[in-house]
């Protein structure tokens, strides 16, 4: 291996690629295989009738050296894509999908009613054609819209259902410790997680020694079990937080050509290292954890017009995908920590303007992160209200303040660019031609905004 070229190395890394998702393939085959075995046994045992599933992760478990969890996984994806998705069976056989591209496809495709099968088959192939050619974060994503387009149901319909379920479920754990989970609206889930969030990132620092999950863990305990606003917060188990926050939360993320400025909280500069924002434009203390009580992260709603005054085309939540109009329209209008972003009627286009000059004006920074929604660096999935605005064609080489010269890049994609490792072209607004070291050309295009049922989108 040690001869290979770079092509012949990446060229090899692909053919192991398709040479694994065809062992996966032929391991779906051979587990159902398996339960059919267990199957027929039990029909001469009846002590075993109803447990073949079990009974065949167990073995399964015990050959493979798997948990019976997941074990139990594997045997019913194997069966799904076996007996009832075999496009999908024949796309990993072929190399096209990995099998967590292929399991999502199942689980996404099972997610409907399947009362028309040719609807089904439709929606599988559409699946299988979005999978193959992007993440499985991001194909659960597009994978949203395109079933909220072919669903017999309207949104509306399915969250009037679905909210009637909500609860908080708390599961014990290992080690004195336990998992808290709240199944909610998501407009009150996403504004929680991203107001923990921003709190979290607001005490990073070169002296704080917690990762950001452990200071979002720590945030939310402190919000739920101090006494309110007016009593004491103390979010560190191991003492009080000292330190700089990151700047992507707090005095905002860097734009342009590698030159910093405050961006993603509406936020003034902070150069004396006094204060952070605290949503509403004002600086707090950054040692009093008290002082984020009061933090509102931004989160973007993208409302077609006509939602807005009545219609019935679904909203989007950044990070989330479809919402329901009414949901759409009340964040649209009375939530603070939610910024409106409005869409043409008929064509989805985003509705913004470009600037003349090199510092990017704030209603422009908002159409570009939600038309890219994460780093546009490919298989990158970091959410674009936290990553940095890069001008495509450099400022300085006569490139544009512009929507179709601006795009989201995490800071460790930035740099990369910035150092004339990656190269990054723009030859339509958010379609971006990312070309690696080696000379590798990588395709992106932006999510499709929101379009009405009876207008499938353009995938």
């Amino acid at each position: 291996m040690g001869g290979l070229d770079a092509c012949q190395a990446l060229d090899t890394l692909k053919d192991i690629d398709e040479a694994r998702s065809w062992l996966d393939a032929q391991e779906a085959k051979i587990v159902t295989r398996v339960l059919d075995l267990q199957t027929e046994q039990t029909r001469h045992d009846p002590r075993g009738w109803g447990y073949e599933t079990t009974l065949t992760a167990s073995e399964v478990g015990a050959a493979l050296h798997l948990p019976d969890r997941t074990a139990g996984f594997l045997v019913e994806h194997s069966t799904l894509l076996t007996r009832y998705y075999p496009a999908t069976l024949e796309a990993l056989e072929a190399g096209k999908l990995s099998r967590r591209h292929a399991w999502a496809v199942v689980e996404e495709a099972t997610s409907i009613p399947d009362t028309d099968p040719t609807a089904t088959a439709e929606f599988e192939a559409r699946l299988i054609e979005v999978a193959s050619r992007t993440t499985v974060v991001k194909f659960r994503q597009q994978a949203n819209r395109l079933r909220e387009q072919l669903h017999p149901e309207t949104i509306t319909t399915r969250h009037r259902k679905a909210v009637k379920e909500r609860g908080v479920y708390l599961t014990p754990s290992y080690d004195g410790m336990a998992w808290l989970e709240a199944y909610l609206p998501v407009d009150q889930a996403a504004g929680i997680f991203h107001r923990v969030d921003t709190a979290a990132r607001a005490l990073q620092g070169p002296d704080e020694p917690r990762t950001l999950t452990q200071l979002r863990a720590d945030v939310l305990a402190d919000v739920l079990t101090s006494a309110g606003a007016t009593g004491h917060m103390s979010v560190s188990p191991d003492g009080p937080a000292t330190g700089e926050p990151a700047d992507e939360a707090a005095s905002g993320a860097a734009t342009g050509d590698g030159a910093s400025e405050p961006d993603g909280q509406d936020s003034p500069d902070t150069p004396d290292g006094t204060g952070v924002p605290d949503g509403t434009g004002e600086l707090v203390g950054r040692g009093d954890a008290t002082a984020y009580w009061g933090v509102q992260a931004k989160v973007f709603v993208t409302v077609p017009v006509m939602t807005l005054l009545g219609g019935d085309t679904p909203g989007e939540l950044e990070g989330y995908g479809p919402i329901d109009p009414d949901t759409a329209r009340k964040l649209a209008g009375h939530a603070q920590s939610f910024t409106r972003i409005l869409t043409h009627p008929f064509t989805g286009a985003r509705l913004g303007a470009d600037a003349t000059t090199y510092r990017v004006p704030q209603d422009l920074k908002d159409a570009v992160r939600v038309r890219d929604r994460t780093c546009r660096h490919p298989g990158c999935n970091r959410l674009a209200v936290f990553c940095e605005l890069d001008h495509t064609k450099p400022w300085s080489q006569g490139g544009k303040t512009s929507y179709g010269n601006l795009a989201a890049l995490c800071k460790r994609h930035h740099k990369l660019k910035s150092e004339g490792y990656w190269h990054y072209q723009q030859p339509e607004p958010g379609m971006i031609i990312a070309i690696s070291p080696m000379g590798e050309t990588y395709l992106t295009k932006p999510d499709p905004p929101p379009a009405p049922r009876d207008d499938p989108p353009p995938f």
